[in-house]
């Protein structure tokens, strides 16, 4: 059924891959900017739910 749906559609390719390479492209800055963020903060932000 899904085949059916995007073969009717001009361009599907580009959509397909433009939306994958957004997936990508976000998700491997999220991942770079987890390994250079600040431990300290990162070690802060862990414990704030247990300070009163």
């Amino acid at each position: 059924m899904f085949k059916q749906f995007i073969s009717n559609i001009p361009g599907a390719d580009s959509y397909m891959i433009f939306s994958l390479l957004t997936f990508m492209v976000f998700f491997s800055a999220v991942a770079i900017y987890m390994i250079w963020m600040d431990k300290k903060h990162v070690d802060r932000m862990k414990n704030l739910p247990f300070e009163k």
